[in-house]
């Protein structure tokens, strides 16, 4: 794609340049800048229709600058990285494509297709510093979905979080003029809170004389911890053993989220599709905080990569040899005093 309104270079387009900003822009700054070239470039503006092209790049620019998780991909990977997808923490961020309707973006930002809505409402406004009742129908805007993302620490423990938000808000008494200003939302969170729970403001979105503000949803989600993964109230743990562990036994040793460590003693053959449940040791019950869900340890064996001709043979006539009782009953002994993973470490 050629275009006079950005820089484009070999790691793709500039959004940054498309917007006249600078990568240390803020959100506010984004805001500032779509705002008025989204006007300047509306295509109901200039009357031509290859400035389209112009009006689609600047809406793609702020799609990709407004959202963090897309712009932190960029900022590292560039446009090429952006669009074909790239490895990341909780697995591979996939591939961004725009959707490609520039009014669709003009209108989730303004509220309206039409440029001169401001200037309309103006214009037609009864002169009074509060609208009368029945002055017509507001619509009320779609709401505003912002993805809350939580520790599980927050979840595990509750309390509350600080979230910043940025809106239009009225600056004279007659309700004319507005201007974008920060403001702070304490959010309660509740121990155990769900993934998805949705978190509701009403109306602490942009306000206008010409539409009713939009509700502000803070939608949870998890925020990926280096040690458990969570299914509802249940924690899920991988752990690595070897091959010897898997055959006799091991103590697992478990750091907890609420900083308690505890041992768990497996005495079991390890196979593939093994698992160890704890009781008690997940996260909070959301409908009974003092309750709590499982801790679910699943193994990953580590096989050796080479044994000895002697070894296999050792390996082989312990798997081959009768199991007697005595057998049995020095098998439970050896066990429970570690003398088992010591004679089988002689073996391998």
């Amino acid at each position: 794609m050629s275009c006079n309104c950005c820089t484009c270079d070999k790691l793709g387009l500039d959004y940054y340049g498309v917007l006249s900003l600078t990568k240390n822009s803020n959100d506010l700054d984004i805001k500032k800048a779509f705002r008025r070239l989204a006007i300047k470039h509306h295509p109901k503006c200039e009357g031509n229709n290859a400035c389209f092209e112009v009006f689609n790049l600047i809406a793609e620019a702020y799609d990709v600058l407004s959202d963090p998780l897309k712009r932190a991909v960029y900022d590292q990977y560039g446009e090429e990285g952006l669009k074909h997808g790239v490895p990341g923490l909780n697995g591979f961020i996939e591939p961004y494509v725009y959707h490609g309707e520039p009014m669709r973006t003009y209108r989730e930002f303004f509220g309206t297709d039409n440029p001169y809505a401001d200037i309309l409402d103006y214009l037609t406004r009864p002169q009074s510093i509060e609208f009368p009742e029945g002055r017509g129908i507001k619509r009320k805007e779609e709401p505003v979905i912002n993805n809350l993302q939580l520790t599980l620490q927050e979840v595990f423990f509750g309390g509350t979080k600080k979230m910043k938000i940025q809106r239009y808000v009225f600056v004279d008494c007659n309700k004319t003029k507005t201007e974008l200003k920060e403001e702070i939302l304490t959010i309660p969170i509740k121990p155990g809170i769900p993934t998805g729970t949705k978190i509701v403001y009403p109306e602490m979105g942009d306000e206008s004389p010409s539409k009713i503000s939009a509700d502000v949803i803070f939608i949870v989600e998890d925020r990926p911890h280096e040690t458990f993964q969570r299914k509802d109230s249940d924690l899920y743990m991988i752990i690595n053993v070897s091959l010897l562990d898997a055959l006799g036994g091991t103590i697992i040793t478990v750091n907890t989220i609420d900083d308690r460590t505890f041992r768990v003693p497996i005495t079991s053959i390890i196979t593939p599709d093994y698992c160890k449940i704890v009781e008690g040791e997940g996260l909070p019950l959301p409908e009974n905080p003092k309750e709590k869900g499982n801790l679910i340890l699943n193994f990953n064996i580590e096989f050796p990569v080479y044994l000895s001709i002697i070894n296999k043979d050792h390996i082989q006539k312990a798997f081959e040899s009768p199991i007697t009782s005595d057998a049995i009953e020095n098998a439970e002994y050896l066990h429970r005093y570690g003398a088992q993973r010591y004679k089988m470490w002689n073996m391998l």
